[in-house]
């Protein structure tokens, strides 16, 4: 039972560390001007957005699931 709550723990932690970059995200997209600068916020917010939703959902991310499909082997 105790090892059930440190990983909700862990999750928890990681999904708030991830909205926390999200957050540095939007204050980079507001705050920049260039249009690579936007580009690289706007993927930023995506992936840690992502990240935080499947940590907090304990599931895996739309990239690893993606990678995932693409490397399984086919009969």
């Amino acid at each position: 039972m105790r090892n059930l709550c440190v990983e909700e723990e862990e999750r928890i932690l990681k999904s708030l560390w991830h909205l926390g970059i999200s957050l540095i995200g939007l204050y980079e997209l507001k705050n920049h001007k260039t249009l690579t600068s936007k580009v690289l916020a706007v993927g930023l917010i995506g992936f840690h957005a992502d990240a935080a939703i499947c940590d907090w959902l304990d599931k895996p991310t739309t990239l690893q699931r993606i990678l995932h499909s693409m490397l399984k082997e086919k009969p």
